[in-house]
């Protein structure tokens, strides 16, 4: 990235509407937008003033108007990036946006790669590393908790914690360091080893503080994976229909309909849910369903919890029983007995003595009947399963859990480098943490990991 360049790039999706924005930033904005811009009143001596919308035309090389458009001029360093910026608001269609940005990139501007504007907003200074991919979490957000959690990493909660665990970090090594480099001005000795004790205990909280509530907010944020299994015949794409509200699985009383597995995105609680229809599990002979059966035992063994369909109109099984093996520890699982409608022949009770931590609702799946409840086990279940709602800075991301986790095992080293080890070694954990942190704000960053984070933006941002 050369920061002397002035970039350019639709910052609006493609497509038809009402509005679309073309965004200049760099040394050179200003002058590309006036050599492109005819402003109807521009008379003025003070023309053009900081963000101040002025009504126009975009014009081509030979003066022929474009679009009609609304221009503001924004002067660094009060800017997104800190560099001047130009925002182009013209009517949004695809041919008109891609015709005003090839005139500004043959007017000396260069397309923005994914992600520039909010990468020179962090080399610049005014955001760090941690709200930069807060940003990108705002725009990916598929449910309201999802936007809450990214906005408050993008005011700097997390950053603030994870300053103050650094400040603290630096307060624990200085005496340290101290004593290391000038021995003969401390009568006292080394630092008590007390005091350190006790101050790395605080650390430990303090981090482990942070990492609450991690798996709740990242799942806020990218999503949960639920699988619906059972014997071919019970109803589970009925049930996939039903709450989707939609007719997304095709149904059928002959077993085996379906042979693949059918996906469908909705929202419970704030967690947007990947719920995926599996093929009925069973013996045959048949490769295909052989394909689809052993694809149904994939998707159960990496969803975060399982939906499993009972035929209450028939009694329990053997292949209801394997079923239920396909259970890993710590995932979550609602039973539900379809099929209330018709004589009942699987007694509730037995159930509830096998699956004690399991909720088990009782459905008429193909007439809506019970999905509100089964949406309500499902939510409360992934309440159980996913810990604590606390008000603790809000990580989203894998990124984040591991460095603080890393950093966690730092201060733990310490702590039994303490009992065990020179004092040295102590300072070296407790210089390795503060260094880890550092990678959640992009202090002790790479350029390659930066370049990795930034390149998932998208093109705009």
């Amino acid at each position: 990235m050369n920061k002397a360049d002035t970039i350019a790039a639709i910052s609006t999706p493609l497509g038809e509407g009402g509005i679309g924005i073309v965004r200049l930033s760099g040394p050179d904005a200003y002058r590309i937008t006036l050599e492109l811009f005819e402003c109807i009143r521009s008379t003025e001596m003070s023309f053009p003033e900081p963000r101040r919308l002025y009504h126009g035309y975009i014009r081509n090389q030979e003066g022929l108007r474009i679009d009609e458009v609304l221009t503001a001029f924004m002067p660094a360093p009060h800017t997104y990036t800190r560099e001047d910026v130009v925002e182009i608001n013209c009517h949004s269609g695809i041919m008109t946006l891609r015709i005003i940005l090839k005139l500004a990139l043959e007017s000396g501007a260069r397309l923005a790669e994914p992600g520039e504007y909010t990468k020179r907003a962090f080399i610049n200074g005014r955001i760090d590393l941690s709200q930069a991919e807060a940003v990108m979490n705002i725009v990916r957000a598929r449910s309201e908790e999802a936007v809450q959690v990214a906005s408050r990493a993008l005011q700097g909660e997390l950053t603030d914690k994870i300053e103050q665990i650094r400040d603290d970090l630096l307060a624990a090594r200085a005496p340290l360091e101290a004593w290391f480099d000038y021995p003969d001005e401390h009568e006292e000795g080394a630092p008590g080893k007390d005091q350190i004790k006790a101050e790395l205990e605080q650390l430990q909280k303090k981090v482990s503080e942070i990492l609450q509530g991690v798996e709740r907010n990242r799942a806020y944020q990218e999503g949960v994976s639920v699988a619906i299994i059972g014997k071919p015949n019970v109803g589970k794409s009925s049930l996939l229909n039903a709450l989707l509200r939609q007719q997304r699985a095709i149904v059928h009383e002959l077993p085996g309909t379906t042979r693949d597995m059918l996906e469908g995105f909705m929202s419970l609680g704030g967690y947007p849910i990947r719920l995926v229809d599996t093929a009925g599990i069973q013996g045959t002979d048949d490769p295909v369903e052989k394909e689809g059966i052993e694809r149904s035992r994939l998707a159960a063994n990496q969803a975060r919890m399982l939906i499993m369909v009972i035929d209450g109109s028939t009694p329990l099984d053997e292949a209801d029983n394997e079923i239920t093996m396909l259970r890993k520890q710590n995932q979550g699982l609602v039973i539900v007995v379809n099929k209330k409608d018709l004589e009942k022949r699987v007694p509730l009770e037995d159930l509830e003595k096998i699956h004690e931590d399991a909720e088990i609702i009782e459905t008429a799946a193909i007439k809506g009947e019970g999905i509100s409840l089964l949406e309500d086990a499902v939510t409360r279940q992934l309440d159980t399963l996913l810990g604590s709602n606390s008000e603790s800075p809000a990580i989203v991301s894998l990124r984040h859990e591991e460095i603080l986790t890393e950093t966690l095992k730092y201060i733990d080293s310490a702590m039994l480098a303490l009992e065990t080890h020179p004092l040295e070694l102590v300072s070296l954990e407790l210089q390795n943490a503060w260094n880890k942190l550092g990678e959640i704000t992009g202090e002790t960053v790479s350029e390659a990991l930066l370049d990795k984070i930034f390149s998932e933006f998208c093109l705009g941002k």
